[in-house]
């Protein structure tokens, strides 16, 4: 069945009615517009939310940015609009828009393309997997949201932001500091109309129970009187649905029983009288205990190193604050009018957000600044995803790097390697200091010709400075390995990997060697397939377990 504006229209009066998914007494709209030359206003995206708020007068030609925003090169301007209507304001603006092609909310119409009615969505909340639909949509962190959308499948006045990229990403960051939306990670909605209705007349809680079910539990908000829900429970992982279950549900608690411990759980909330949903997860995780609560001992534990300092000088003590929590388990054109342009998104999600999670940091190497913050983002993302693990892969890995990196990682006993080719940095001819041994701030100016005299072995030079460095070695389980003898192959890629996070395994190219993060232009991006690294990293690991690789491990 064709799904039209009166289908959307009729689809919006169901889900508007009291007490189903909640009760709402306006839209909140904001309104992306952009300006050009004397032509009319132009819909760049459009939000409307239901929310339970009365509404407002309805502005006219304001902007909460005040004067428009220029996009140069371009000769584009922008203004973000925002004020509440009431559901019959818009009913009648779908009505509207099906009878004349107009969108038109304010006294003044937006210009827009040929707005095609696309069958209902619901969207997840957020678990360790982000989705750019969140980076648009206003706090979307329960239970979920329905979506109406209308789709603009021709987007003629956007064209220049979806042929430029950079402009596209600009944009996105100037819109930033007035609302909070993430265009630029959802491109293929640029010039649409969005109608998010969140779920909110029930919580779930929701985990693995004791006797290892999973355990599901509405709880219902104070005025809404509990009704008959039916919940459906599955593990969807490599295209395969590997455990599913369903329970009715009305009041307490429902147990489902579990045949698979993998990721990619996930469940819905189904009211069968009413035919909608009133909840769900994305892929989620293997669910820890439900109801519990993370205790924290009193007295928590340190680690104590020598810590080698960005710029040059001696190696500063330094105590490390271990984590205690819980050890988690390690686990053409189409009719479709939503086509080519969301299998065509230009970014996976907003760049804001990557850069959040470090899923794609660029360091331009400008400042002295720029170690210190790349070595801070290694170690954000040791603690997000190194509770079981954290692999370092990098031709030119030292010990110093070893301990500017894996001696932070906060979780005691996470399995630690590090693997290098015993590459060495080119050193300078006069001095003989090579790159890793200077001050990381500003060019190298030599005043002496000495030469370096050690005649020290490589492995046993890298032993020595983590033997006088090494501290306490509390919660440390760590092994250093090198490529030796012509073992294994060379490499030259730089990784950083989490063998067994939450989610599975995940990787980061660094872009440049440890010893010159932050130091000069490279990129930290989160690499697709961390699986494929995992397995490239043990294949190369486990040919190298001849006592001469070794390094140093921990006692």
């Amino acid at each position: 069945m064709t799904w039209g504006i009166p289908d959307l229209r009729e689809h919006l009066g169901q889900l508007l009615t009291p007490n189903l998914i909640g009760t709402y007494r306006s839209f909140e709209v904001t309104e992306i517009v952009g300006l050009h030359g004397k032509g009319p206003a132009t819909n760049f995206l459009s939000l409307l939310v239901a929310e339970p708020g009365p509404p407002s007068k309805v502005p006219l030609n304001t902007f909460i940015n005040g004067k428009p925003i220029p996009l140069p090169p371009t000769n584009w301007r922008f203004g973000v609009s925002r004020f509440r209507v009431t559901p019959d304001h818009i009913s009648e603006a779908l009505r509207n828009l099906e009878n004349t092609g107009e969108w038109k909310l304010t006294p003044v119409p937006l210009k827009v393309g040929k707005l095609t009615a696309v069958p209902p969505q619901f969207v997840p909340a957020d678990t360790h997997i982000a989705h750019p639909w969140n980076g648009v949509l206003k706090n979307n962190f329960f239970d979920g949201s329905h979506v109406l959308e209308l789709f603009d499948g021709e987007k003629s006045d956007h064209q220049f932001l979806l042929e430029k990229p950079e402009l596209l990403g600009k944009l996105a960051e100037l819109l930033r500091q007035y609302v909070p939306m993430g265009i630029d990670g959802l491109s293929d909605r640029i010039g649409n109309v969005l109608i998010q209705l969140p779920v909110n007349v029930a919580a779930t809680r929701f985990g693995q129970h004791q006797d290892g079910n999973f355990a599901f539990e509405p709880i219902w908000r104070p005025d809404i009187p509990p009704r008959p829900l039916r919940v459906s429970w599955e593990i969807y992982e490599d295209a395969t649905i590997e455990s599913f279950a369903s329970a009715n549900v009305e009041a307490g608690q429902a147990n489902l029983p579990i045949h698979s411990k993998r990721t990619g759980a996930r469940y819905v909330v189904w009211d069968d009288a009413n035919g909608v949903i009133v909840g769900a997860s994305a892929q989620s995780a293997f669910f820890g205990g439900p109801f519990t609560v993370t205790s924290h001992t009193i007295n928590p534990k340190t680690r104590n190193f020598l810590k080698p300092p960005t710029k040059g000088g001696a190696p500063e003590p330094f105590s490390l604050l271990l984590r205690d929590d819980p050890p988690a388990p390690a686990t053409g054109r189409s009719s479709n009018p939503r086509e080519p342009w969301r299998s065509q998104r230009i970014f996976r999600d907003s760049l804001h957000s990557l850069h959040a999670r470090k899923e794609f940091v660029q360091y331009k190497g400008k400042t002295g600044a720029g170690r210190n913050e790349a070595l801070a983002d290694v170690q954000w993302l040791m603690l997000q995803h190194g509770r079981n693990g954290v692999w370092l892969w990098d031709p030119y890995l030292t010990a110093n790097d070893v301990l500017s990196t894996l001696f932070l990682c906060p979780w005691p006993s996470a399995d630690l390697r590090a693997l290098s080719d015993g590459k060495v940095p080119k050193a300078c001819k006069h001095c003989g200091k090579r790159p890793d041994e200077l001050p990381s701030n500003g060019p190298h100016k030599c005043t002496s010709k000495i030469e370096d005299a050690s005649c020290l072995s490589w492995e046993v030079e890298q032993r020595n400075v983590l033997e006088g460095s090494k501290g306490d070695c509390e919660g440390l389980t760590l092994e250093f390995r090198v490529r030796d003898g012509g073992r294994g192959w060379p490499f030259h890629d730089r990784f950083l990997i989490f063998p067994a996070a939450t989610a599975g395994a995940m990787a980061w190219s660094l872009g440049t060697s440890v010893n010159s993060l932050g130091q000069e232009h490279h990129i930290l991006q989160k690499v697709l397939d961390g699986e494929l690294i995992r397995e490239a990293f043990l294949d190369l690991w486990n040919l190298l377990e001849d006592p001469k690789c070794l390094v140093w491990k921990t006692p």
